[in-house]
């Protein structure tokens, strides 16, 4: 009981003379304490220099704008560092994902005449598999293998039948 008497005690004291039931049923009135820190102002021309730096680098929203908020407006300067940005988190994630395994991906299948070529292209997850740019991405592949053996069939034709029994 006496512990709740010096609460209080404590609560008066500390609020002035406002008692403390009084303090209790009133509704707490709402904070506004977030701080988001530096940032760009809402112009036009921000929103102009966030899009074209986003653009120019493909890094995504949140890191250009803290980039240009770092660098103070300066495109060049925060591109800049974005790139040593990109070096000192990026590389050091690509080296944790270089033992992963690639179990999942799909065979593309081209054949024109007698020539026929069969390229794997291979990915993490099947999700990716399933995906439309990832099967636009093998049937190029294929299309682009199946290019190149033409054109090395067309330079292979030009020798006669002696010249292989020869070499």
């Amino acid at each position: 009981m006496s512990l709740l008497r010096s609460l209080r005690v404590f609560l008066v004291a500390r609020t002035g003379s406002h008692p403390v039931g009084s303090l209790l049923r009133q509704s707490p009135q709402p904070r506004h304490t977030f701080h988001a820190g530096p940032h760009l102002s809402a112009s036009a021309s921000s929103k102009e220099l966030l899009m074209k730096l986003r653009r120019n680098t493909g890094y995504s929203f949140v890191n250009c704008k803290k980039a240009l908020e770092t660098c103070g407006g300066d495109l060049k300067q925060a591109e800049i560092w974005l790139y040593k940005q990109a070096q000192r988190e990026g590389w050091s994630k690509a080296a944790k994902l270089q033992g992963r395994k690639t179990k999942e991906g799909l065979i593309g299948l081209l054949q024109e005449g007698n020539t026929t070529v069969l390229v794997e292209v291979n990915c993490e997850t099947d999700f990716v598999s399933r995906n439309l740019k990832f099967q636009q991405l093998v049937q190029q592949v294929a299309l682009g293998t199946m290019m190149h053996c033409q054109s090395l069939k067309d330079q292979l034709s030009t020798y006669s039948k002696e010249n292989w029994e020869k070499t």
